[in-house]
């Protein structure tokens, strides 16, 4: 059976070694699709990534923890994404937030930075930037 959270975590340490291409904190293989390597920085559109980068640059004390950013095929198929997706296309990001707190954090940055397509729930936030398929909206889950 396929993980399909992100199994690479927040650590600076090991950020290092990894590939920051354009960012400060974040690095590309945490948006990477669990079946295929280095998908993240090929295929995941540069913007929330650099709006995500930009929060915890002001913000460092935040680490998020990323459930889902670019999908492949085989995996969208597999978590039954819609064929319009962001995630498909790698203009989304589904961020793990159990606190309220945290939450309203996320949401307010999210906004003050132009976002306009963002979705809560108890345990998640979800941002995209794609702004073709939908109206802005903010949506609860």
């Amino acid at each position: 059976m396929m993980k399909l959270e992100t199994t690479l975590k927040y650590n600076q340490e090991l950020m290092k070694e990894y590939n920051q291409d354009g960012l400060s904190y974040l690095c590309w293989e945490l948006f990477d699709s669990p079946d295929a390597v280095g998908s993240g920085y090929r295929f995941m559109e540069r913007k929330p990534v650099l709006i995500l980068d930009d929060i915890i640059r002001e913000n460092n004390r935040y680490r998020p923890h990323i459930l889902l950013g670019y999908t492949s095929k085989p995996v969208s198929d597999l978590l039954v994404l819609p064929s319009i997706s962001p995630y498909r296309v790698g203009k989304g990001i589904m961020l793990r937030v159990t606190s309220a707190p945290k939450r309203m954090f996320i949401v307010k940055h999210l906004i003050l930075r132009g976002v306009e397509r963002i979705a809560i729930s108890d345990n998640t936030v979800e941002f995209d930037t794609d702004d073709y398929l939908y109206e802005p909206n903010l949506y609860l889950r």
